[in-house]
């Protein structure tokens, strides 16, 4: 990973970016380049895309999760992931969704909350 510095228009100052490396290998990977992922998102991120990484915030979100990434900022609570079906933290990454720090895949928070329900009542 390389980490540099970018201007961001939605917060008027210069942010610290990581750009993630490539696939060691090649082979069906979801991911085929380096992605950009900003280490400053947060309550300024609030337009429809984000200027540096020109991607949905959630989106940025879940690059900061995937690569190991999230900040303090980001709260996190243990719940049981249907995609994995393991116990493990979710960070929530906006209002309405977390993504599992396992395997990676988003979920609604409702969601997540109504199976930790049910598993409870069991």
């Amino acid at each position: 990973m390389k980490a540099v510095n970018a201007y961001c228009s939605a917060c008027d100052h210069d942010v610290r970016l990581v750009l993630t490396d490539e696939p060691l290998v090649d082979d069906p990977s979801p991911i085929h380049d380096c992605e950009v992922v900003c280490l400053e998102l947060g309550e300024h991120c609030t337009g429809a895309f984000c200027p540096v990484g020109a991607v949905p915030p959630i989106v940025m979100a879940a690059r900061l999760v995937r690569n190991g990434l999230q900040t303090e900022m980001q709260p996190i609570v243990k719940a049981h992931c249907p995609a994995c079906d393991n116990s493990t933290d979710f960070v929530i990454v906006s209002r309405d969704y977390c993504i599992c720090s396992e395997c990676g895949s988003t979920a609604t928070r409702e969601a997540i909350e109504r199976n930790e329900t049910a598993r409870t009542a069991q």
